[in-house]
């Protein structure tokens, strides 16, 4: 792990593996080791970056600015300094980040890899119905959080989006971060959740030429199966694959079997 400051702040920086240049993106409450499954298999394949997005791991965070604003000019700033465009892998926010990315910069996009790119705005935009469960879904968390009950927020959060066993299971470490950086999740609701058109729209994705692999967990709450048929539909080039074992969590919960179908989708590898 390295501390380097690029776009102006600090930022936490993992670098594994060697091939064509990739950046990782993980999920909101996490930090780059998050990849360090993924990384093991697709080392021999990708060069790969793995950025701690902003308030997570040792990157800094502005709270004047938006979270998916300073993500996106983080990662930006990595991939012009990089020698050829990169494969963008993304985890949930990480994955809204990806999007956004290359809709912004496709000149510096090789191809996505999305699991699970929470951007309920889309969802509003294509189905308000599901937008509307998924907000009424979401409301017991959303209490939790702007009460500041970061407990009761994480253990919520966990019972739809986490593993099994939740808030209670995890090391006492793993859980004290998870509280200080779950206040974070208020700072995405601008960016990726409420009813607006943003800069990613299902309009404009539809520009995007580059090979896509969208991906989501067959556990996962039924939403983002719903949200993943509008991208999928918006998107000019893309696969789809469901993980029929594993939800929300999968690249940290099933590495291996994700790493495989990330290196049968870029090089047409056994998965």
């Amino acid at each position: 792990m390295a501390v380097e400051v690029i776009a102006g702040r600090k930022t936490g920086i993992l670098y594994a593996g060697s091939g064509e240049p990739a950046v990782l993106l993980h999920c909101s409450l996490a930090h780059s080791g998050a990849w360090g499954g993924v990384m093991a298999g697709l080392k021999d394949r990708l060069a790969m970056v793995a950025i701690d997005l902003p308030g997570h791991g040792a990157t800094t965070f502005d709270p004047a600015l938006d979270i998916q604003d300073q993500a996106c000019e983080t990662t930006i700033a990595v991939l012009e300094r990089l020698d050829a465009p990169a494969h963008l892998i993304g985890h949930s926010f990480g994955s809204t980040v990806a999007l956004r990315c290359a809709v912004e910069r496709p000149d510096l996009v090789a191809s996505l890899s999305l699991y699970e790119p929470v951007y309920f705005s889309l969802l509003a935009a294509g189905n308000p119905q599901a937008y509307a469960r998924e907000m009424a879904d979401a409301e017991a968390f959303g209490k939790h959080l702007l009460a500041g009950e970061w407990q009761q927020a994480a253990e919520a959060f966990l019972d739809r989006w986490g593993s099994h066993g939740g808030f209670q299971v995890m090391p006492e470490a793993q859980q004290k971060y998870m509280l200080k950086t779950i206040p974070l999740i208020l700072e995405n609701t601008h960016s990726v959740i409420e009813d607006r058109v943003g800069p990613v729209t299902l309009e404009n994705i539809t520009a995007l030429q580059m090979p896509c692999l969208l991906m989501e967990g067959a556990r996962s709450p039924a939403t983002i199966g719903l949200l993943n048929d509008l991208i999928e539909a918006a998107l000019p080039n893309v696969e789809r694959r469901v993980f029929d074992a594993t939800g929300h969590m999968g690249p940290i919960s099933h590495a291996p079997e994700f790493a495989r179908v990330v290196r049968a989708f870029l090089f047409g590898d056994d998965a």
